[in-house]
């Protein structure tokens, strides 16, 4: 029993990492090697979740606009 929920673990993080270096190649492909515009380095699959607090998040931002400049990019979830 251990063993097969054990398994199905390692199928669901093998299809993760699947996907995940699908989205990185198509991101590269679509970006055509462009970097990224100025701002903090994002986690994997949180992303800036973590850099925003939960109240007052409109001062976070306004640090961010002074920090990076007022660019703004996002991206998109799903492929």
């Amino acid at each position: 029993m251990a063993y097969l929920t054990f398994r199905v673990l390692i199928d669901i993080l093998a299809v993760l990492l699947f996907l995940s270096s699908i989205r990185a190649i198509h991101d590269y492909r679509r970006r055509s090697g462009l970097s990224y515009p100025p701002g903090p380095r994002p986690l994997p699959i949180v992303g800036n979740l973590l850099d925003i607090p939960r109240t007052f998040s409109w001062l976070a931002y306004t640090q961010f606009s002074k920090k990076y400049g007022i660019s703004l990019s996002f991206s998109e979830v799903p492929f």
